[in-house]
């Protein structure tokens, strides 16, 4: 089966085709970058020195709206009261 070159319209009024891509794919995958030049995207700030990791956890649904009602009165979230909760049982 031959492979169509399509024609791809830019907002800027440029034409590009499947091989321009091909050719800056190609060009992009061989170049050195210096990576000091790039910084973080905002996002979620990081929790600590590293990225966080997602532990799935199963908890009882009471538990849960007691978790709930704990966050909604100081302000604060479900996923802070587990750690907060963690972290003091950890250091006792």
């Amino acid at each position: 089966m031959k492979k169509r070159n399509r024609v791809h319209h830019l907002i800027d009024g440029e034409i590009l085709t499947d091989a321009d891509f091909e050719r800056m794919a190609d060009e992009f995958a061989t170049r050195d970058f210096d990576l000091s030049k790039f910084t973080r995207l905002p996002g979620r700030p990081l929790m600590g020195k590293a990225v966080a990791e997602v532990v799935p956890v199963r908890i009882e649904p009471s538990i849960i709206k007691s978790i709930d009602r704990r966050a909604k009165k100081e302000g604060t979230t479900r996923s802070d009261i587990i750690r907060q909760a963690i972290t003091n049982y950890l250091a006792s």
